[in-house]
């Protein structure tokens, strides 16, 4: 799988975050499915996929108040 370099991760991070706020709070949900339906797609491998989730899920789980 091709790798980002830093400055290429910032730019589309930061086209991530205007696009959510161009698109308002109220649509942030479908639209970030839609991106991961998307990107799994793109992604092609199940169990990359089921990795990406696990690992996500994990972080906010962390950074969730208890």
């Amino acid at each position: 799988m091709p790798t980002l370099t830093e400055r290429e991760l910032d730019q589309a991070y930061t086209h991530l975050c205007k696009t959510m706020t161009r698109l308002g709070e109220a649509n942030a949900t479908l639209f970030l499915a839609r991106f991961a339906l998307l990107a799994m797609t793109r992604i092609g491998d199940a169990e990359a996929a089921l990795k990406l989730i696990d690992t996500a899920a994990e972080d906010v789980a962390a950074a969730a108040p208890a």
